[in-house]
């Protein structure tokens, strides 16, 4: 029997956003529209990366805005940072540049593995950020950009999947843990939007 690799991913954005929904959608593939506060809960799922296989550990946080304080705690235990903003909502995009800054300041470092991700994007009538806007931001952030949605179930899996991809390419400098599963990132980036 092999052991698990463990991977750490910390789930930030903005209230409302849809960080919650989309972990649950992840987890046991359910989907609510009822909006319930985070305040923070850490589920663990077992993910196939390739041939490896990896507890991922998910910590959902309650949601930021400008003034919040990072908690501490997040900085230094992830493995990769999932940053969501909705694509209906431009201050949550907002946030979530600003929460990224936030990151590096608390790290000390000018990079960090990290995903930024557009939710909501079911909502197309309502979109208020293109994806070549978030495209640009990604770039500058050097990672890339997935949107998703929670209702539609798309790109769920991917966020967590690359999740880790970007966590192992972080962890072996543009590497992965195995030959085989988890080496082939998709721009050689650090860092994906929600």
């Amino acid at each position: 029997m092999t052991n698990l690799l463990d991977r750490n991913v910390v789930v930030l954005g903005g209230i409302g956003v849809g960080k919650s929904t989309a972990i649950q959608r992840f987890l046991g593939n359910e989907f609510t529209d009822r909006y319930q506060p985070t305040v923070k809960n850490t589920y663990n799922k077992k993910v196939a990366v390739g041939k490896v296989e990896y507890n991922l550990s998910i910590i959902d946080t309650a949601g930021q805005d400008e003034t919040s304080l990072l908690d501490s705690s997040y900085v230094g235990a992830a493995d990769v940072y999932v940053i969501a903003f909705s694509v209906t909502f431009r201050k949550s995009f907002e946030i979530a540049q600003v929460i990224r800054d936030k990151i590096l300041d608390m790290s000390g470092t000018e990079t960090v593995a990290m995903v930024l991700v557009g939710n909501k994007s079911d909502l197309s009538n309502e979109r208020q950020i293109s994806k070549s806007e978030a495209e640009k931001v990604a770039k500058s952030f050097a990672c890339p950009y997935i949107e998703t949605s929670a209702k539609e179930n798309l790109n769920i899996d991917q966020v967590f999947v690359n999740s880790v991809k970007i966590a192992n390419g972080a962890r072996a400098g543009g590497a992965s843990d195995s030959e085989d599963g988890a080496n082939q990132l998709a721009d050689k980036s650090t860092c994906i939007l929600m």
